[in-house]
Parts: C-alpha cells; structure tokens; sequence
C-alpha cells in the first residue's frame, strides 16, 4: 500500500496566494498513475487531505469553512481521503479543538497539521497555544503532521522541547527538515533522540534520504508529496532507489521501501481509528 500523507486540495483559486484550484478528482487522477517501482506499476492507494494553507491565514473563516471542502470529499472518498485539520492556533485553540473534535467524530478527520512558519510562532515559546493541541492529538492518537525547513520558526530542533515534553504525541517533521533550507541533520538528530518522532521524506534530497533510514530505521520515515506544490511521482522515485546498490542506493529490503512508503502512515492511522472506535 501506498499513502501519501501530505497533499493540499481546494475547490477554488486560493483567497491569499491566488493558487489555482486543486479538486479532489484531479488528485485522484493524479493518485491512479501508474507510478512504476521496482519494476511494478503502482498506484497511490491513499491520501492525507488538508486544505490550501494560503486559507488558514484567512481570519475571515471559520475553522469549519477553512475545512468545508476537504470535510466533503473525504466523506465522499472515505476509502482513498483522509482528512487532516491544518490549525492555525492564533484563531482560538480552545475554538479549534472543539472543531477538530467535530471533525474526527463526524468527518473521520485523523491528522494534524501545524505550520509555525506560515502562522508565525515559535514553538518552544508558544506553549500556552500548543501544549492544549498535543495533548488533544496525543488523547486521540492523530498524528501531528508539522511544516519545517524555514527560518526562524520551523527549525526541527525547536520541536524538541514539545516532543519531550508530550511523549505519547505522534510527531511528523515534514519535508525532512528541508524546503526552503536544507535541516535535514536537525530534523534526524530529533528523530533520533524522541521515539515519537517521525520524518516525511518529501522535499528531502535522496543523500538526506538514505541519512535518515540509516540513522533512524525505515520505521520512522513517512512518504508525503506535498502536491500539488511537489509531483508525486518525482517524491516517490528517491524510495525506490534506496532498493538499489550502493552507491546510488543503500540495498534497502524492499519491505523496508514499502514500510516507508505507505505502512508506517497505515499504522499510525489504524492507531488512531482503535483510539477513537475501539
């Protein structure tokens, strides 16, 4: 199985950055490939759905209109989306958990996201906005999914402190610490240091890449695209070659690959539809 754990999909132009609409439907295109690894042809079979992030700057909306699009096609695709809340915490935690309880019970909501970068705070000293959403995710064992790679906010090693201090919170570095600036080594010395650490391998150069599986193990590394920004494919062929011999790849089992690829997200998914359902 394949996931993708970090896609953004609206049904229109984006309010803040003019982005051009993204529609469930043309991911789900996109989704169908075929993608060819290892010599087979493959499809994503799942998603991880959050909205633009252009419109969780947008303080004339709701949390629930920020969310309304991916809330719909999430029931309208329960087996191929996942919905993941995107909080900005400067519009009222105490707001945003009750919606993002809302939308777990009712929309099969499963993940988190948090962006210090783009909402402008920084995470060791913005406890009063966070501590209350780990603990909330930590409760419901959804995954926090959290953008790094930016200066000065979304630095990896600013998580430290939080993933010390919520150890049963499931923490996700996107993008290995790497867009804008590459912190991949940052971003592997957290993992390394925090068993409720993981890292999303998009963005993340291949070199970075085969750090990380060396240093933390398969099981802590999440495939997500980041598309439509990202294409899909191009973030899933550095996964293959680490199958590949030395020196391009690392002779990674293939087991491995798929763990990285879709079963590690799987897992932590399930993990959190036993929490909420039993």
């Amino acid at each position: 199985m394949i996931i993708d754990g970090h896609i953004h999909i609206s049904d229109k132009t984006t309010g803040v950055w003019n982005h051009p609409p993204f529609t469930a439907e043309e991911l789900l295109r996109l989704m169908d490939g075929p993608f060819p690894i290892l010599g087979v042809d493959r499809r994503v079979d799942r998603a991880v759905v959050q909205p633009h992030s252009g419109e969780t700057l947008r303080a004339d909306l709701s949390f629930r209109e920020q969310h309304a699009y991916v809330s719909q096609v999430v029931k309208k695709y329960p087996d191929r989306l996942v919905g993941c809340m995107h909080i900005n915490p400067h519009f009222g935690v105490e707001a945003a958990l009750k919606e993002l309880e809302r939308l777990v019970r009712e929309d099969g909501y499963r993940v988190v996201k948090l962006n210090p970068s783009l909402h402008g705070y920084m995470p060791p000293r913005s406890r009063a906005l966070l501590d209350p959403i780990f603990e909330t995710s930590a409760r419901l064992s959804l995954p926090i999914i959290v953008h790094m790679g930016d200066t000065p906010f979304a630095i990896p090693v600013l998580m430290a402190p939080l993933a010390e201090a919520h150890p049963q919170a499931i923490i996700i570095l996107a993008h290995l610490g790497t867009q804008k600036i590459c912190y991949a080594d940052e971003a592997i010395y957290v993992a390394r240091k925090n068993d409720n650490v993981w890292l999303e391998t998009g963005w993340g150069p291949l070199p970075r890449i085969k750090e990380a599986v060396q240093a933390v193990g398969a099981r802590k590394l999440i495939f997500g695209s980041d598309c439509p920004i990202q294409e899909i494919g191009s973030q899933l062929r550095p996964l293959e070659v680490l199958a590949w011999k030395p020196p391009m790849g690392i002779n990674l089992p293939e087991a491995d690959v798929e763990r990285i690829m879709g079963d590690n997200m799987a897992d932590l998914l399930k993990g959190a539809e036993t929490k909420i359902h039993g």
